[in-house]
């Protein structure tokens, strides 16, 4: 099969791979439609160190059965399928991929040769969970996206903590997602934020309220922007970004007593302000990833809300334009949302 080689920072080619077979409780899929994801890219660069020469990336993923493996009862042949990517709750061994960085078996992440930017995958049976009718491929490996911000929601409950009034900083991917998302949750206003007039705008069209943050803003007068959009403070603050700009935006925006949801993870360290912090009575909350539950609702979700869905992609491209495709990405020469691998019927 032809899969997509990652060599080191910078070097990718299309290269000639065995087929796998399917083992005992295993599918064999023909992938469909594959994501490029922004860590993808910033494993390309060597940025991020989560990415092994040697390995096969891609871990946003919709195939359909053509194989099975000895044991497995279903899904069918036939049947189309999102991969969730997480197999193993230990790390990989070294003959399997890299193991130095997560305590997880993840497809496309750390797992050497086992990833979805390749013609054939194979997964545990388990692992393919099928897509809804009427949910294009494309559409449907964005079920991870919508996993990672039903994971944190999913958190947040497990806490006793809903909100009314959210706010959003950054409108990505991961931003837009968690609008969709927190609109799933019923919430009455949903502020999103970004410096980027156009991106903040387009949460307008997901039913949220754009709110554009000025390079001469200070922190004191972004909250007010959002305070006077939602009608007062928000009681959850999402931070979708990850940076120490945006950590110390979300401790001012939030109201006393109310939560952060901290997703985005760009800055190892930020500053806190711990007298802000406990005077307000401030609750953060990280969360990393998903777990299966929260993938199986998200899938559940996509069918709700696959016509906004379909906005986030806005980019394909075939397994042999990859690696070119991959270096416009990391050189800032090419910028799209979601950028869809897909492969001939």
């Amino acid at each position: 099969m032809k899969a997509v080689v990652y060599n080191g920072p910078w070097k990718m080619s299309l290269e000639d791979l065995p087929k796998p077979e399917p083992k005992e409780g295993e599918v064999l899929l023909r992938m469909d439609a594959v994501g490029i994801c922004g860590s993808d890219v910033h494993g390309f660069t060597g940025e991020s160190g989560r990415r092994a020469p040697g390995m096969v990336m891609g871990h946003e993923a919709v195939g359909t059965v053509v194989g099975k493996g000895p044991g497995v009862t279903g899904p069918d042949i036939g049947k189309r399928v999102a991969v969730y990517n997480i197999i193993a709750d230990v790390a990989p061994t070294p003959e399997e991929g890299d193991p130095s960085f997560l305590n997880k078996k993840i497809i496309g992440v750390n797992l050497g040769k086992r990833g979805a930017m390749a013609e054939y995958l194979a997964i545990p049976a388990e692992n393919a969970l099928i897509v809804p009718e009427g949910v294009d491929p494309a559409i449907g490996l964005l079920t991870e996206p919508i996993g990672i911000v039903t994971h944190g929601f999913h958190r947040l409950a497990a806490k006793n903590i809903s909100a009314e009034k959210v706010a959003i900083v950054g409108s990505g991917t991961i931003g837009l997602s968690a609008l969709l998302v927190a609109r799933e949750q019923k919430s009455s206003a949903i502020a999103v934020l970004d410096t980027i007039p156009e991106k903040a705008r387009r949460a307008a069209s997901f039913g949220g309220i754009p709110v554009i943050v000025e390079t001469s803003d200070s922190l004191e007068s972004v909250s007010a922007k959002v305070q006077s959009a939602l009608g007062d403070k928000p009681d959850l603050v999402i931070d979708a970004v990850g940076s120490k700009g945006s950590f110390a935006q979300c401790v001012k925006l939030v109201r006393p007593g109310g939560a952060v949801l901290l997703i985005g993870n760009l800055a190892k360290e930020v500053a806190l302000p711990l007298q802000d912090v406990v005077s307000n009575e401030i609750s953060f909350i990280g969360t990393y990833g998903f777990d299966r539950a929260a993938f199986a609702d998200a899938l559940a979700m996509v069918p709700r809300i696959k016509k906004e869905l379909a906005t986030f992609i806005e980019g394909r491209c075939t397994l042999e334009e990859t690696p070119a495709v991959m270096t416009r990405l990391a050189k800032g020469e090419q910028q799209a949302l979601k950028i869809v691998i897909e492969f001939p019927k």
